[in-house]
């Protein structure tokens, strides 16, 4: 439903031009009832049409689905958690942490981020759990993120902690705050600290991405899954590499703000992974002639070449579908067996891409015993 009324909001921002030339050059095929509009009256018609239309259309675009929030509503309850899950092990002294089991709202870093904290109904605090940090979007704070992911239930039934940031406008400095959340956490509640995994969406992907690679950083997370994320791959060309980690990278073909961006994040991550991508080799130094390329026109060549290995719609080189993850495609040869995926959506940019119950697999798949 509101995809179609996108569409027709999207009609009334055309249509206003369209009816402002028509009223000035053409009056008389606006004549209703044997009146014709005056040039003020086509001004004034042609402004409602587009105003209409546009407020119409950012509503819309902006809003989710029924359904998504529908599970939201369900989904931000905690839920019972198997602690026979080999996930779960044994860390912490009795009466060590003063977290409480459930939900906790009024949490801050000591640089006064706020932040919320979910854990399984059955909470036990001689248990070290696996934590799952979730980035907001811009404009959000932890409650809106919460509902707009509706991660809650499905972490906590894994037996999982999960925690909530508010946004905070993106840079680099604001990045390295929000990686203190983890150990925010781990001072009131029993955190397994070789399995803190980082999302987020938008700014919150980007925040996720930044964590994983900036030098003070990067050891926090044991695995990442960024949706939505507005670093490209000219971004990353002087970033140095990490050791291998495990990425799920998220992202839309249809993302009009940070157009096929995942995809050229992801080929950063495969490299920087030792995964088996696509070599440009020698031979593809020689021109159509068969003579060697200068170095300018090779360089020139391979970036030709990578832009339609990356082109929308194409897929990915050197990856193959992920049995049970429709969308999703993984790389081969990766160092240590990590796993790198990239899982491709049809929404829009403002849409969270809902794949909760592979995120959760993905990171319970992680081996931290290297």
């Amino acid at each position: 439903m509101s995809t179609l009324l996108l569409f027709f909001f999207r009609l009334l921002i055309i249509s206003a031009p369209v009816v402002l030339l028509v009223g000035l050059f053409k009056p008389e095929w606006l004549r209703f009832r044997s009146k014709q509009p005056d040039p003020l009256m086509t001004f004034v018609l042609a402004a409602g049409l587009f105003m209409a239309g546009f407020t119409g259309a950012s509503k819309t675009y902006f809003s989710a689905d029924e359904q998504p929030v529908k599970a939201a509503k369900e989904d931000v309850i905690p839920a019972t958690a198997d602690y026979t899950d080999r996930l779960i092990a044994a860390g912490c002294q009795p009466g060590s942490k003063p977290g409480s089991a459930g939900a906790s709202d009024e949490e801050e870093t000591d640089d006064g981020i706020g932040f919320s904290v979910r854990t399984p109904t059955n909470y036990k605090d001689t248990v070290a759990h696996p934590l799952l940090v979730v980035y907001a979007p811009a404009g959000s704070d932890r409650e809106e993120t919460e509902e707009f992911t509706y991660l809650t239930r499905e972490a906590t039934a894994a037996g999982f902690i999960i925690a909530y940031a508010d946004h905070r406008k993106l840079s680099p400095e604001e990045a390295v705050r929000l990686a203190q959340i983890p150990k925010a956490v781990e001072e009131k509640w029993c955190i397994d600290s070789k399995r803190v995994f980082l999302t987020g969406h938008s700014d919150g992907g980007t925040t996720t991405m930044a964590i994983a690679f900036f030098n003070g950083t990067k050891h926090i997370p044991a695995a990442i899954a960024p949706s939505a994320v507005g670093i490209r791959g000219d971004d990353l060309t002087d970033r140095n590499c990490v050791k291998p980690i495990p990425v799920m990278m998220m992202h839309s073909r249809r993302d009009k703000l940070f157009p096929n961006y995942g995809k050229e994040a992801i080929e950063w991550w495969a490299n920087c992974n030792k995964c088996a991508t696509k070599k440009y080799n020698l031979e593809d130094r020689k021109s159509l002639s068969g003579k060697p390329m200068r170095w300018e026109s090779y360089y020139r060549h391979e970036r030709e070449q990578k832009a339609k290995d990356m082109k929308i719609g194409q897929p990915l080189p050197n990856t193959a579908p992920i049995q049970g993850a429709e969308g999703c495609v993984a790389y081969s040869g990766c160092k240590d067996g990590v796993q790198t995926w990239y899982c491709e959506g049809s929404g829009p940019h403002p849409e969270w891409p809902g794949r909760n119950k592979a995120m959760i697999e993905f990171f319970k798949a992680v081996k931290t015993d290297k």
